[in-house]
């Protein structure tokens, strides 16, 4: 038996990205814990792109997919996942539903952790969710497709709502998602359920602090960074690309994250790159380290349609690189908080607003250097060890639960 069961979809350790960083640098510190991993997924098997932790004593993966759907029952798989003292689900989505299967049939402790809000990114219109369920694909009856997803919709809503009632501790990342979480408990609610949502914020690692960019007149770089996938609207960026370059003609631009997750959407993105000329000006850069492309960006650009608190972004403030990113999740959190306002937001989909921002941020350098200073500064509060300390105390509280309570 091992002390957590971590119970993932479509994430660590085969995909990079927020919830992999965030699951590799849980395990990797806390190293006197014993950790197994059930791993969702719903299309093809990768290879791992993490290097293990030795305290991780076994991996079991589940597909979601029955053969003519999707499963919304594991009670048939119970057997196969790991006995623990604790479970852990990394989303409410079939994540969230097998841990709640699992704390019934098992009576155990179950934590719960948001990062995006599966339920919400489904209202904002995704087609496709973590782990690679796809509510429609390619689909030319528009009206069937809307009655389709709100059908979704609806059961993700519920999942959610049952998993937040039913564990015994939550946690996310930001303000807004803590804001959702209760938003949807409606009359559920009360002041004992509150006090079992915590706030624990993501964190920077040390590397990224104490090398901060410089602001240069020539040869800039605007930088996107992430999955190259619909939620992301790298199409968006795409698109400003040419009004940037109307005012700052030595720019170029990075697209930096995977390619392989959506490679439909991927091609639509090159050839877009492509009738707008601007093959000499922008780079598809694929998997890299990021800390490498941050460092030789001027400005990040965030498009996503919808977000919990993403490492990129508090990279970027660490390394003094101002943000033009969507007012979404917790974003306004990290770009906009008065006195610290590091960067600028504008309209979901609009690359005209997004291209005018960029230009303002790289023709002031006042205004650079301001925001640069102000990211630099904030970016000190989301430590590594602070993340570390309160992971460890939650878990405590159930391993060894004598005296602990959370702050």
């Amino acid at each position: 038996m091992v002390d957590v069961c971590l119970i993932l979809e479509g994430t660590y350790p085969y995909v990079s990205g927020g919830v992999s960083k965030w699951t590799h640098a849980l395990i990797s510190n806390l190293k006197h814990i014993d950790f197994a991993i059930v791993h969702l997924f719903a299309d093809e098997r990768k290879e791992a792109k993490f290097k293990i932790p030795k305290n991780v004593k076994d991996i079991v993966e589940i597909d979601v997919r029955d053969g003519v759907g999707y499963k919304f029952n594991f009670y048939d798989l119970l057997d196969i996942v790991p006995e623990a003292k604790v479970y852990h689900s990394l989303s409410t989505g079939f994540a969230g539903l097998l841990g709640l299967q699992v704390k019934l049939a098992k009576k155990k402790p179950w934590i719960l952790t948001e990062h995006g809000l599966y339920w919400k990114e489904l209202e904002f219109g995704v087609d496709e969710v973590e782990c690679g369920f796809k509510i429609f694909k390619n689909s030319s009856d528009k009206e069937k497709a809307c009655v389709e997803r709100r059908g979704y919709l609806q059961i993700f809503k519920n999942i959610a709502k049952t998993c937040y009632l039913e564990s015994d501790l939550v946690t996310t990342v930001c303000k807004y998602n803590l804001e959702q979480q209760i938003s949807l408990l409606g009359d559920k609610l009360s002041v004992d359920l509150l006090k079992k949502f915590y706030l624990i914020e993501n964190f920077v690692e040390p590397e990224f602090f104490d090398i901060p960019t410089k602001f240069e007149k020539n040869n800039r770089v605007v930088s996107f960074i992430g999955r190259v996938v619909p939620i992301k609207d790298v199409k968006t960026f795409i698109k400003a690309m040419p009004l940037i370059l109307e005012d700052v003609y030595d720019v170029k631009f990075l697209i930096v994250g995977d390619l392989t997750q959506d490679i439909e959407y991927t091609n639509e993105c090159l050839n877009l790159a492509k009738e707008l000329r601007l093959d000499d000006k922008v780079s598809f850069v694929g998997e890299a380290q990021v800390i490498d492309y941050l460092k030789m960006s001027d400005v990040l650009v965030l498009p996503s349609v919808s977000e919990g608190q993403p490492f990129v972004v508090l990279e970027a403030m660490a390394l003094g690189i101002p943000i033009v990113a969507t007012p979404v999740g917790g974003v306004p959190e990290l770009v906009y908080e008065s006195g610290f306002e590091c960067g600028v937001l504008f309209k979901i989909g609009d690359h005209y607003d997004l291209a005018q921002n960029v230009v303002k941020i790289l023709n002031d350098k006042a205004l650079w250097e301001k925001l640069s200073e102000n990211g630099i500064r904030k970016s000190r509060r989301f430590t590594l060890q602070k993340f570390i300390e309160r992971y460890e105390k939650i878990y405590s509280m159930f391993l060894s639960p004598k005296n602990i309570e959370m702050d």
